[in-house]
């Protein structure tokens, strides 16, 4: 039985038809990627399901009972509340039945009789549907929550105005995970997440019980997560079993037998036509007329077999005029800190001409910052940067704040290029990055981010540079762009220093890693699927190894409990107010290293440990609800 079913589905804006005719049924349990080209409609269809946004025609149904929960690329908030208010608000319902069940309480004070017994049985249920929702649960899994997608204790009382781009995200993220939804919808979940963030979310999906429907551009996640793609396009679903490489190679399956169908009938089309005409030159017209009409016939039906048409994509050929020399770049002793929050320390390396490194770090590591170092537009505290001869140097900088947003495209392109490129040249390469007639004359200031991320490519491929520093520059390119781009980086003859927390882009583009971990910093030979395997079997046999003895430390038992099933579950009216103190306090450490390891994303590398600590965690917090309302009972 489906969770979510969608029955010809149609949605228009103004004259552009974004669906038609859309079917789509979300089961138990799936994971599903859809993708599409930008502006396909794969938001509005998001939208549709949830509600936010309603169909011209067609049905949306969803199970009785079933909870959908929608992240947006955007998530709102209220800028002036705090961190841990806004996470809170998940658990609004809940707050909603603790109060019911304060009123209730109050009401039995006064009352007695069949009234009494009316108010209790209401109060029971409550009680109930209370517990069922998580209970006093509720504040232990905000913060294990909270913790678990990478915002720590020293945010929870900040406003949300002073989160970055990233930890808005998060936050959002949290909210959504703790309202406990069956069916997760989320529009590009990765955005703004660092790959921490990223593997961390990626791990949790992959535990996530109930069904999930995501648009994304990270083809490493949709790779490892998802088990069923849809692709919208043109306003139609088609369903492929399998993760995007799987789609990748059945749609090329596809496009070539529609290829070879289309270009068979055009040849066979072309052969009648030849025929008509001979029919006609041997004078037999009306056998000429009668072929006449079965051909129009054909080219008017269904059997017409229309050509492949592809999703644009731009077109991307970088060249090199000057070759560099063979020591591109050397740096040693290099250190940089703001205040008292160190980056990295004594940081060596060299790049040789075509060489390939990739930087990785979690956000607030410096990745940005060592490029600006690099090229001089910060100073670092100590070290010594040289950079060989014959270069020209490209960078891309994360936020093209570099443009002009009063020039047009075209002048855009024109300034400081006049003298080596013709007017047409530089239409052709704009005209190849997707600006295409009036495109051209359009404002910076009114570009998308994708249109400027196309615009400063286009700037690149114009300059021919041998040595390109890029920070993201997948950020805002779908996928057949990302794509196109791998594959120009792939056949560039220059050198590449490029930061990236697109897993997919690293791994067909780097093959040596440089991970900073503030205050450290590691050279990696290898891709980045490499380097997630060396981590983990490094982590692995640091988790295996037994931890140092503390002889001075004294060794706490816990006492044996009443019950052998379930330590957690003890016969709490036989200890006294001091020893339930006792408990208290020792439950919520044993909470509190829960949460620890729950914000660990090692813990999720192991499903077998992962689900330990979530069934632990769960345990805990039940049996600390039985304590303290024992202790407060007590109290009364």
């Amino acid at each position: 039985m489906s969770l979510v079913t969608l029955s010809g589905i149609a949605k228009a804006f103004g004259q552009r038809a974004v669906l038609e005719q859309v079917s789509l049924s979300i089961y138990p349990n799936e994971r599903i990627g859809l993708v599409g080209a930008n502006g396909a409609g794969k938001t509005t269809l998001l939208r549709i399901i949830c509600g936010q946004v309603e169909a011209d025609s067609g049905t949306v149904a969803v199970a009785r009972g079933v909870r959908v929960g929608y992240l947006p690329q955007e998530p709102q908030f209220d800028s002036a509340a705090l961190v841990i208010d806004e996470a809170e608000a998940a658990f609004a319902s809940l707050h909603e039945l603790a109060a019911r069940l304060r009123r209730l309480e109050h009401d039995m004070a006064g009352r007695d009789g069949a009234e009494l017994h009316r108010v209790l049985r209401e109060y029971q249920q409550t009680q109930h549907e209370f517990d069922l929702a998580g209970g006093y649960a509720w504040r232990h899994r905000v913060e294990a929550t909270l913790l678990g997608v990478g915002l720590p204790a020293a945010t929870w009382r900040l406003p949300v105005e002073a989160l970055s781009g990233g930890q808005k995200s998060r936050l959002a993220l949290a909210r959504l995970l703790m309202s406990d939804p069956d069916v997760l919808l989320l529009d590009e979940p990765t955005n703004h997440l660092d790959l921490d963030g990223i593997e961390w979310l990626q791990e949790y999906l992959c535990q996530f019980r109930g069904a999930v429907l995501l648009t994304s551009h990270d083809r490493y996640l949709l790779d490892r997560l998802v088990g069923r793609i849809i692709w919208l396009r043109d306003g139609a679903l088609a369903s492929f079993p399998g993760n995007y490489s799987a789609f990748i190679r059945q749609r090329q399956v596809i496009e070539l037998t529609r290829q070879r169908q289309y270009e068979a009938q055009q040849r066979d089309i072309e052969k009648q036509r030849e025929f008509i005409r001979r029919l006609h030159a041997a004078s037999r017209a009306r056998e000429a007329r009668g072929r006449g009409t079965r051909l129009e016939r054909l080219l008017r039906s269904d059997q017409l077999v229309k050509p492949v048409g592809r999703d644009k994509s731009v077109h991307i050929v970088l060249r090199v005029d000057e070759r560099a020399g063979d020591l591109v770049l050397g740096v040693r002793g290099l250190s940089k800190a703001w205040g008292q929050n160190v980056l990295w320390r004594d940081l060596g390396f060299t790049l040789e001409r075509g060489d390939r490194l990739g930087v990785i770090g979690p956000n607030g590591s410096g990745k940005t910052t060592l490029l600006r170092v690099l090229l001089g537009e910060e100073q670092p505290d100590a070290g010594e940067i040289r950079w060989g001869t014959n270069l020209r140097i490209a960078y891309y900088a994360q936020d093209a704040d570099d443009l002009d947003p009063a020039r047009t495209v075209l002048q855009t392109v024109r300034a400081g290029r006049e003298s080596r490129h013709s007017e047409q040249e530089l239409r052709d390469a704009l005209a190849a990055m997707l600006f295409r007639g009036d495109d051209v004359h359009k404002p910076v200031e009114a570009l998308s981010g994708g249109e400027r991320s196309r615009l400063r490519l286009c700037e690149m491929l114009l300059d021919r540079p041998n040595v390109l520093l890029l920070d993201e520059p997948t950020n805002h390119l779908d996928i057949a762009s990302r794509e196109a781009l791998e594959t120009a980086l792939a056949a560039y003859e220059g050198t590449l220093l490029c930061v990236s927390h697109d897993r997919y882009f690293l791994d067909r583009v780097c093959r040596r890693l440089l991970v900073l971990r503030p205050p450290q910093a590691r050279l990696f030979a290898g891709t980045y699927s490499q380097w997630v395997a060396t981590a983990r079997a490094e982590s692995d046999a640091a988790r295996a190894s037994p931890p140092p003895q503390k002889s001075a430390a004294p060794q706490v038992r816990p006492r044996p409990a009443p019950r052998k099933d379930n330590p957690y579950l003890r016969p709490f009216g036989l200890l006294t107010v001091e020893q339930l103190e006792h408990e208290i306090s020792e439950t919520e450490k044993a909470i509190a290293e829960c949460v620890a390891a729950l914000a660990d994303p090692q813990t999720f590398r192991d499903a077998a440990r992962a689900r330990e600590v979530q069934q632990r965690y769960q345990e805990l917090t039940a049996r600390l609800t039985q304590l303290e309302q024992e202790y407060f009972g007590r109290s009364q």
